[in-house]
């Protein structure tokens, strides 16, 4: 279902493929089931530390079970891969790191830290204090 503009909801999305898309908001549940776990089970694992929202994602996929688990959740979000992407790490892992109370939010990744920077969403710093 497309949102009403008129009821102050998006209705299109730029796609990398060019051009403005119809837009509708993918079902995160499903990939929040698969993944939810396996990001807190990751975290548990880390020591005290700082950390971008792309280093995490690196060593989360670094572990073939967890890639392959990437890989599940990122096809339960839609056929076109970059809007899946955007949706995986900017609505997924990114909710799920946030809502871990283990985790404080440490600000925003800058463009002059661009091994940091992920395409896919607005990079964040978080850190494990205890």
């Amino acid at each position: 279902m497309l949102l009403d503009p008129g009821c102050g909801g998006l209705t299109v999305a730029h796609s990398r493929h060019g051009g403005m898309e119809a837009f509708m908001e993918p079902d995160t549940g499903p990939a929040h089931a698969i993944l939810d776990p396996l990001i807190a089970d990751l975290v548990g694992t880390l020591p005290v530390c700082q950390f971008s929202t792309r280093r995490f994602i690196a060593v989360f996929i670094a572990d073939p079970g967890r890639a392959d688990a990437y890989k599940a959740a990122l096809k339960t979000l839609g056929d076109d891969p970059d809007l899946g992407l955007m949706a995986l790490h900017g609505q997924v892992i990114s909710v799920a790191l946030r809502n871990d109370e283990r985790l404080k939010f440490a600000g925003f990744v800058r463009e002059n830290e661009p091994e940091h920077v992920d395409p896919f969403c607005h990079s964040s710093w978080w850190r494990k204090e205890e």
